[in-house]
């Protein structure tokens, strides 16, 4: 006699949460500072438009809090336009905090040694942004700026003409 298994349903009752359109967007946080928000998933499609978001912010203000918080996914690509960001930062005597994502985000920035070579804070839903503000102006008079973003990323030769990884050169 045929016998058929069927596996359960294991998704009745729960709700699958489905991942976010990606989404950037960015506002004026006072003190010389421009909050930049990611939702979503941020690859090498979606990538170019952190990118221009990035490059208008850093043009507004000279402190820029990259708020990774929503971020499902990040790839190399995505990883690539924020570590060119920090690199810019630092050259322009200006300053790009990252707000650390989800374990999947944080991951690629450990794993490619990233991590080492940027400003990653924690922020929780509880803190008041203001205080967190008012926490990284303070911490910018006692921290100098990393080695490894004075010119060259952790591992890598000395950046390219321009300051940027895998920028067109024409």
């Amino acid at each position: 006699m045929l016998q058929m298994l069927v596996a359960p349903d294991l998704s009745v009752g729960r709700s699958v949460a489905a991942t976010p359109p990606f989404g950037v967007s960015l506002r004026d946080g006072g003190l010389d500072t421009v909050w930049v928000r990611v939702v979503g998933e941020l690859d090498v499609a979606t990538a170019p438009r952190l990118a221009q978001t990035l490059r208008s912010a850093e043009l507004c203000a000279r402190r820029l809090v990259l708020d990774l918080r929503e971020l499902a996914f990040m790839d190399c690509g995505g990883m690539r336009v924020i570590v060119n960001a920090s690199v810019r930062a630092c050259q322009a005597g200006c300053r790009l905090v990252i707000v650390r994502g989800p374990l999947p985000v944080d991951r690629v920035f450990k794993l490619t040694g990233a991590a080492a070579a940027l400003e990653i804070i924690d922020l929780y839903a509880a803190d008041p942004p203001v205080q967190t503000l008012v926490q990284i102006g303070a911490d910018v008079a006692q921290s100098p700026v990393p080695q490894t973003l004075q010119g060259s990323i952790v591992g890598h030769a000395p950046l390219p003409e321009g300051g940027e990884i895998g920028a067109d050169s024409g």
